[in-house]
């Protein structure tokens, strides 16, 4: 997908969240494709010696990388995302 699309389609995303907020993996995806893929390939999270070995940490270690890049994400975001990696690669409860 072109970036300049999928960064229109995040902004979209953004701004359409209602205030009953569960979490979008759908939207994460977005989110991670559009910031993230660029030094994380699938490598990076099929492993064998995974750094995160709960949902919690792989929400901590979402957060870490976002404020390493600039803190742009706000929580629901940094939760979409995780939502996205831990049913993508993880599956922890």
């Amino acid at each position: 997908m072109n970036l300049d699309i999928s960064i229109a389609i995040a902004s979209i995303l953004c701004f359409s969240q209602t205030s009953a907020y569960a979490a979008d993996a759908n939207r994460g995806r977005a989110l991670y494709e559009i910031r993230c893929i660029q030094c994380h390939d699938v490598s990076v999270h099929s492993r064998n010696n995974r750094v995160a070995k709960t949902y919690d940490e792989v929400r901590n270690w979402t957060k870490r990388w976002d404020t390493t890049l600039g803190g742009l994400w706000d929580k629901d975001d940094i939760e979409d995302v995780s939502t996205y990696l831990n049913g993508r690669y993880y599956q922890y409860p």
